[in-house]
């Protein structure tokens, strides 16, 4: 019986990992960012099962050196930046994946929480998480394209984005073609005003007559 009670607990403690994890990544591939639903299921996953072995095996090394069962989680806590660095990449002048890695680490923590039984700490905290990934989340863009000096091709195109309740940073602009007066200009976008799809804004700026081609990444 005592066995059964134990089978219950733990799988309870694995099941509700797996649904925390799921649920952040979830927030984090729905935004198309590099990891997803499997790995932050995994990642909480296997923090709440170190921490479920430190606690199911302190018994049997009571009064040996280094018993202490809470320097596994320690291990995690740590261990996990090398996986939250992988979703870390400089293009250029902007950096990308910082918040993903912070979601890998938050759902290690959330795993060693349930782990520990602590399903008050672990629902409170993926609940918080959560609200502060939607809540405080802006559209990000990376946009390049060719236009002609003819016809103040930038000049057009700031104002739509105006329109927007754009933020630009990060502009620049070179010479493709001199024969054919074509500039590649690039710059990051902000839009803080309201929610916009890379659809909408591709389709809004494409409209522009002097710009040639077009290309938006949503950061």
């Amino acid at each position: 019986m005592e066995h059964l009670i134990l089978l219950g607990h733990t799988t309870l403690r694995l099941l509700l990992a797996l649904c925390i994890g799921g649920g952040i990544g979830w927030e984090r591939a729905r935004s198309h960012h590099p990891a997803g639903v499997r790995t932050h299921m995994l990642v909480t996953l296997g923090a709440a099962v170190v921490m479920l072995l430190g606690s199911q095996t302190v018994g049997e090394f009571v009064g040996t050196a280094n018993s202490d069962p809470a320097r596994l989680g320690a291990q995690v806590i740590s261990g996990i930046g090398f996986l939250g660095a992988g979703t870390i990449m400089k293009e250029g002048r902007s950096v990308r994946g910082l918040t993903t890695a912070a979601t890998l680490w938050v759902s290690a923590c959330l795993g060693l929480a349930v782990g520990a039984g602590q399903y008050i700490i672990s629902l409170c905290g993926f609940a918080i998480a959560m609200l502060a990934l939607r809540l405080f989340k802006f559209p990000r863009f990376e946009i390049s394209f060719l236009c002609s000096q003819q016809g103040d091709c930038f000049h057009t195109i700031c104002k739509t984005l105006d329109l927007q309740e754009a933020n630009i940073s990060n502009f620049s602009s070179r010479d493709v073609d001199g024969e054919h007066s074509r500039v590649r200009f690039e710059l990051y976008l902000g839009m803080h005003g309201r929610d916009v799809s890379t659809s909408d804004l591709l389709l809004q700026l494409s409209a522009i007559p002097q710009v040639s081609s077009i290309n938006i990444d949503a950061l």
